[in-house]
C-alpha cells in the first residue's frame, strides 16, 4: 500500500504531461464532431452510477469484476461514485470550500452529468477498500458512510470520457494527497499518544521534543497540501527535511533490532523474558524505551509516506509538461527505502506480538509469565487506526460544489486501552 499511493502520484505527474500534449494536439484539429458527441453522451448518463476511465471500459467491457481489476491496474486508478441525495441528507453534512484543483475537476464532472437535484460525489481511490465486486450483478456495489451508517447500492459503470477527461488526472492527484494527509495524520498521532502514555517524568522532556518535531513536520506538510491544491507553490524543503530526519533516525532503530527475536528463541520455541528485556532494553532493562522508539518509528514512516506523496503531487500540479525523469528515479529509491522500513516494522511487530515467553526461576509462575506476556504484546501492538479516508463532494440544489468534512474531524482518537 505504501508504494501504491506514492507511485500513483508519480504516475499521475506523467499522465498530466501526456494529457497536456494530447489536448494541445486535439485543439489543432476539428472540434465540432467531438463536441456534438459529448452532448450526445451527456444525455445518456444515469442519475446514479460509477464514473470509470473510458479506456478501462473500452478494454474490458462491462463485467463488474473485470472493470474493477482493470481499474486497479490503470495508469490513473481513480473512479467517482455519484448519486442523488435529499435535502434532509444534505442538512446533515458538515461542508467546507473545495480546493481549486478539485473544484476545476468537479465543475467539469457536474457540467457533463447535468444532475437535476443535489448530488453526492465520492472519489474512489487506488486499491479502494470501499468498493467491492458485486457478484451476479451488472454493476459495482458502492459503500458510503454517513453518520456512522453504511448504505450500499449497485452502481452502473459509466465511461468518463469527453468533457470529463479534462480534470481526471488532477482529481486523481487531489484525491490521493487528501486521503494520504488524512490517514497519515491519524496514524502518527495514534502512535505518539502511545508514547505519551508510558513516559516517565525524567524522560518526558526529550520525548516531548521528538513528538513536537514530528507534529511540526506533519503540520508543515498539511499546510503545503492546502496551498498547492489551491494553486500555490509551497516551499517543501523544510518539511521534507524534518520528515527525512525523523525517518532516518527511526531507520537506525529498526535496522538495529531487525531479527532480534530470532536470536533469542530456544529449542522449545519460547523466549526467556529476562533475556528479551535485557536484549531490547539494555542492562537497565528499559523495555519502555524500546516500545516508545517502536511507536515513534511507526509515526515517522507515516510522515515520510505523506512527505513523498506531497512532493510528487506538488511536481505534478506545478509543471504538468515536465516528466521529471531523473527526479522520478530518485523518489523511486526513496519509496524503496520506505517499503523496506515498513517491512521491518511489520516483521518486528509480528514477532513481538507472537512471541511465547517463559521464566526459569522458581518464582516464575505460569500465571505471572502469562500476564507479563499479555502486557508486553499489548504495549508493542500498533493502535487501531480508522483508515476510512473518504473524499466526498456535494453539489447543492443551487449548483454550488462543496467538500464534505468528516463528522467528527477534531474529536480526539480513541485508542484501544492496553496499558
Amino acid at each position: 500500500m505504501v508504494a501504491v499511493v506514492t507511485i500513483a502520484a508519480l504516475v499521475t505527474a506523467w499522465l498530466l504531461w501526456r494529457f497536456s500534449r494530447g489536448t494541445a494536439t486535439a485543439l489543432g484539429g476539428h472540434t465540432a464532431p467531438s463536441t456534438a458527441a459529448e452532448v450526445e453522451v451527456r444525455t445518456e448518463f444515469p442519475p446514479e452510477g460509477l464514473l470509470v476511465p473510458e479506456d478501462v471500459l473500452r478494454s474490458v467491457g462491462s463485467t463488474s469484476g473485470a472493470i474493477w481489476d482493470a481499474l486497479e491496474a490503470a495508469a490513473a486508478p481513480v473512479a467517482v461514485e455519484y448519486y442523488p441525495v435529499s435535502e434532509a441528507e444534505v442538512a446533515k453534512f458538515r461542508t467546507g470550500p473545495v480546493n481549486a484543483t478539485a473544484q476545476q475537476a468537479m465543475v467539469g464532472i457536474v457540467e457533463a452529468l447535468n444532475p437535476k437535484s443535489p448530488t453526492l460525489f465520492r472519489v474512489v481511490l487506488p486499491k479502494g477498500k470501499e468498493l467491492v465486486k458485486a457478484a451476479g450483478t451488472s454493476g459495482f456495489r458502492g459503500f458510503s458512510r454517513s453518520g456512522g451508517e453504511t448504505t450500499h447500492a449497485v452502481l452502473k459503470p459509466v465511461a468518463a470520457g469527453g468533457a470529463l477527461v479534462a480534470g481526471w488526472p488532477m482529481l486523481a492527484v487531489a484525491g490521493t494527497v487528501l486521503a494520504v494527509d488524512m490517514v497519515a495524520q491519524r496514524e502518527q498521532r495514534a502512535h505518539q499518544r502511545r508514547v505519551e502514555a508510558i513516559l516517565s517524568r525524567q524522560e518526558e522532556r526529550a520525548y516531548v521534543e521528538r513528538i513536537t518535531g514530528q507534529r511540526s513536520a506533519d503540520a508543515q506538510l498539511s499546510r503545503a497540501i492546502s496551498l498547492m491544491l489551491d494553486g500555490g507553490k509551497p516551499n517543501l524543503e523544510i518539511a521534507l527535511k524534518s520528515a527525512d530526519d525523523e525517518f532516518y533516525r527511526s531507520q537506525q532503530f529498526l535496522d538495529k533490532h531487525r531479527g532480534v527475536i530470532d536470536e533469542l528463541v530456544d529449542d522449545d520455541g519460547k523466549v526467556d523474558y529476562r533475556r528479551l528485556e535485557e536484549t531490547i532494553g539494555g542492562k537497565e532493562k528499559e523495555v519502555d524505551q524500546f516500545i516508545r522508539e517502536l511507536h515513534l518509528a511507526r509515526a515517522a514512516i507515516a510522515i515520510r509516506r505523506k512527505a513523498l506523496v506531497t512532493h510528487s503531487a506538488s511536481l505534478a500540479l506545478v509543471d504538468p509538461t515536465n516528466p521529471y525523469a531523473a527526479l522520478r528515479r530518485f523518489i523511486g529509491s526513496q519509496v524503496h527505502q520506505l517499503e523496506d522500513a515498513d517491512a521491518v516494522v511489520a516483521e518486528l511487530t509480528e514477532c513481538l506480538t507472537q512471541v511465547e515467553l517463559k521464566g526459569r526461576r522458581w518464582r516464575d509462575s505460569d500465571k505471572s509469565v502469562a500476564e507479563r506476556q499479555k502486557r508486553f504484546r499489548a504495549q508493542v501492538s500498533p493502535p487501531k487506526i480508522d483508515e476510512d479516508a473518504e473524499i466526498r463532494y456535494l453539489m447543492t440544489s443551487s449548483g454550488e460544489i462543496l467538500q464534505i468534512l468528516p463528522p467528527a474531524e477534531d474529536e480526539p482518537l480513541q485508542l484501544v486501552p492496553d496499558e
